[in-house]
C-alpha cells in the first residue's frame, strides 16, 4: 500500500526499517540490551554514509535542460509505469520544465495539473501551456 501510494522509494525505506526491527526483537530476546543495539545500527549508518556517499550515477548539470532532466526522470517513471517512461518521463520532463522559475529554478509543483479526458487514452497525452477547460 505504501509503494502505491507514494512510489518514491518509501516502500523500501519502510520494508527496511520493518527488518531492522524484526532483526532487533531477535537480538533482544537473545539478552542483548536495546541501548547496544543502537549502538551497532548507529555504526552502521555511518559506515553506510561512508561507503556510499560517494556513489552517485548521475548528476544534473542544468535544471533547465530537457535530456539532463528527462535522464533522471526516467529511472523514476519506470519502477511505477514500465514501458511507458519514455512516453510519460518526455511529457513529465516537458511539464516541470514549463513549470520551472526562470530567476530561482525552482519547481512549485502546484503549478501543474493532470486532466483525464473520458475516452482518452494514454498514447492521447499531451503537454499543454496555459489552462485546460473541458466543455
Amino acid at each position: 500500500m505504501q509503494e502505491k501510494e507514494c512510489g518514491d522509494g518509501s516502500n523500501f525505506v519502510i520494508t527496511f526499517a520493518g527488518e531492522l526491527c524484526k532483526q532487533a526483537q531477535a537480538l533482544i530476546q537473545m539478552g542483548l540490551h536495546p541501548s547496544d543495539i543502537l549502538l551497532g545500527y548507529e555504526k552502521a549508518a555511518v559506515k553506510v554514509h561512508e561507503v556510499f556517499g560517494d556513489q552517485v550515477c548521475y548528476t544534473v548539470k542544468d535544471v533547465s535542460n530537457h535530456d539532463d532532466v528527462f535522464r533522471c526522470m526516467k529511472a523514476s517513471i519506470m519502477s511505477k509505469q514500465y514501458g511507458l517512461e519514455d512516453l510519460l518521463g518526455g511529457l513529465i520532463t516537458k511539464a516541470c520544465l514549463m513549470s520551472l522559475s526562470t530567476k530561482t529554478h525552482k519547481l512549485n509543483v502546484d503549478n501543474i495539473r493532470v486532466q483525464k479526458i473520458l475516452g482518452g487514452g494514454i498514447n492521447d497525452s499531451e503537454v499543454v501551456r496555459g489552462m485546460v477547460c473541458l466543455r
